[in-house]
């Protein structure tokens, strides 16, 4: 394979692109476009690090995104522009086994991880890698199937079919008899569990009360009823139904948990993670003043400079954590709410931090409701993990050849509006939903609207001299601000204050806090220290404002807000009087249209300018 380390080693000392990177990277796009047959016109995938070989690009806008944005990590072999990865020549049909297992895919550039070994690896990574060996090992003589292969297909038909562990051990026992002999299958379904433990996805269940009380977990892993209400822990089956035989109990709800360890562990056994993973602090960026990446930003610095023993080891692995409620069976069909928990590792760069293979599922809590505050009881194992992680564990390194201590910090939380304040502990409902203000934070009931406002709380952001807070009648008529911004609460000022409002029930939930609990992660003995534990996603952010402007402005029915019940509101709050509801004979009342409502050539004009740019952009994508 030629040298090509110029394609990210491209710029000069003053951010310009080298002739080399330029000359190169002409020779990459003739290459690209030459080897796909009508591509002019197709487009080619776009290996730039935004797009990652996912959207065909013409060539005049491929350019562009390369000289902009550089090329994707690791893409050293240009397998999407007619290049193929040089391995030992494999029968056709092993191929084709290969591929549709998925095996080359999940195990891809593992195999000189083993070359070159400074230091002994621990005991987790020599079984990874002694299930590669496995998985390159055919099963005997006489035909191509590798051993995991075999053992990946008879598994799955296990899940797929129900069997149970007596019916797998007597296949294991036919396959025995029928192959030649020195094969590699092995001999029982425990065989085959340990060669495939070293994918490091380990899989926990845990049973829970049908009411979301506790889990019986640890020290309650043994008990038969809640603790709290009661309710037993097994369904109850009639004794004449077993006719005398040992049936195994059956929980009436159940807790999935994978822990997340061992799957971090995994990035650092092939070396070209494990180079990934010191991006947040090593990796350049090419405009520093920008905000590409979460170690760019604020919080990340502040947690470095307050846990500087952490920050020393850039392979010390800071996680982001995501939940939300889904459907599994479908809109329109059994209402159910299931909430997975998801753990992602933000050292990686920005175009591999978000990948699905990145990303790592660790809770599934059941429904058929959403958990509420008793999502505190389900997170107890994964903030336990959590604690784990922090005092650090051993974890072999595949690029520097080298054991170390591998740390892992909680860094932020990511959820639409309603899971925020599942997961934070403080509600999103009712006049004290901002988690910032808090009791600090100025609402309104609107008594025709029956809804809590925040109209006009902006003003008390502003500049102390600025003109808006002197304007009596733009805003709330005969109302001028002079209040400074809500002080923000330190992680230690808000802990106390979490323990206060505890001790006393919870008293004055809705008037003076709308705490509903303490998250578990409150125990991290460094979440004190973070500057924003929990954060709004943009999508739902954008989704939901985009579709109150567009349909208010459009004035659509049922989507707009400007509806009758918010001009009676606006009429007590405001002195816009051209906006007030203005009586007609017959008892009807009429809605003066408002200046950010269009008309209707003005939505003709808007309609058609949405259409063109929509078609130009995927003739562009195209």
């Amino acid at each position: 394979m030629a040298d090509r380390s110029w394609m990210y080693n491209g710029w000069n000392d003053n951010g310009c692109h080298s002739q080399d990177w330029v000359h190169n990277t002409n020779a990459f796009l003739d290459h690209a476009f030459s080897a796909i047959p009508n591509a002019e016109n197709r487009g080619v995938v776009c290996p730039c690090s935004d797009c990652c070989n996912r959207v065909r690009r013409r060539r005049a806008v491929m350019s562009m995104h390369l000289c902009k944005r550089g090329f994707m990590p690791g893409y050293n072999i240009w397998t999407e522009h007619g290049e193929q990865f040089v391995s030992e020549p494999l029968l056709e049909h092993e191929h084709d086994n290969q591929t549709a297992d998925g095996l080359d895919e999940m195990l891809a550039d593992f195999g000189d991880a083993m070359h070159s070994v400074e230091e002994e690896p621990t005991a987790d990574a020599k079984a990874f890698y002694d299930m590669l060996a496995a998985s390159k090992e055919r099963l005997h003589s006489f035909t191509s199937v590798a051993q995991l292969t075999a053992v990946a297909r008879l598994m799955a038909i296990k899940s797929q079919h129900n069997l149970s562990a007596e019916c797998i051990n007597k296949l294991l026992s036919l396959f025995d008899d029928v192959l030649p002999e020195n094969h590699k299958m092995p001999k029982n379904l425990y065989e085959c569990k340990r060669l495939l433990s070293g994918l490091k996805m380990p899989y926990v269940k845990i049973d829970a009360c049908i009411n979301n009380c506790m889990i019986y977990y640890k020290e309650d892993a043994n008990k038969e009823k809640c603790d709290f209400c009661e309710e037993s822990r097994y369904i109850v089956v009639e004794e004449s139904a077993h006719q005398g035989r040992q049936r195994k109990p059956i929980a009436r709800k159940v807790l999935r948990y994978l822990p997340f360890i061992p799957r971090l562990q995994r990035l650092y056994m092939e070396p070209k993670n494990a180079k990934h993973m010191r991006w947040h602090k090593e990796g350049r960026r090419s405009n520093p003043s920008v905000m590409v990446h979460p170690s760019d930003a604020e919080a990340w610095k502040h947690f470095s400079e307050v846990c500087p023993d952490f920050a020393m080891d850039a392979r010390n692995v800071r996680i982001a954590m995501a939940t939300d409620g889904f459907n599994p069976f479908g809109y329109g069909k059994t209402q159910y709410s299931c909430w997975p928990v998801f753990v992602i590792p933000l050292n990686l760069p920005r175009a591999l931090c978000m990948r699905e293979e990145n990303i790592f599922l660790s809770l599934v809590i059941p429904g058929p409701e959403h958990p509420g505050k008793n999502i505190n009881v389900f997170m107890r194992p994964l903030v336990d993990e959590m604690k784990e992680a922090w005092a650090g564990v051993v974890t072999y390194d595949s690029f520097s050849k080298q054991n170390f201590n591998m740390r892992v910090s909680y860094h932020t939380s990511i959820h639409d509006y309603p899971a925020f304040g599942m997961f934070s502990g403080w509600s999103t409902h009712g006049g004290l939903a901002c988690f910032d203000c808090r009791a600090d934070v100025d609402s309104i009931w609107l008594p025709n609207g029956s809804k809590w406002s925040w109209f006009d709380c902006h003003r008390r952001f502003l500049p102390s001299n600025h003109g808006f807070r002197n304007q009596r009648n733009a805003f709330r008529k005969g109302v001028v601000m002079h209040d400074t911004p809500p002080r923000r609460l330190t992680g230690e000022e808000m802990l106390a204050y979490m323990n206060e409002v505890k001790a006393n029930q919870f008293d004055g939930y809705g008037t003076t806090h709308n705490w509903t609990h303490i998250p578990f992660l409150w125990e991290l003995p460094y979440f004190p220290q973070l500057l924003r534990p929990h954060n709004i996603d943009v999508m739902h952010t954008e989704k939901n404002v985009a579709e109150a402007v567009f349909g208010t402005c459009l004035d659509m029915a049922d989507k707009t807000k400007d509806n009758p019940k918010a001009r009676l509101d606006q009429a007590l709050m405001c002195n816009r009087k051209h906006l007030n509801l203005v009586e007609k004979p017959n008892d009807r009342w009429d809605r003066p249209r408002a200046p950010f409502s269009l008309s209707r050539p003005q939505k003709k004009r808007l309609c058609s300018g949405l259409w063109i740019s929509n078609f130009q952009m995927a003739m562009q994508q195209t």
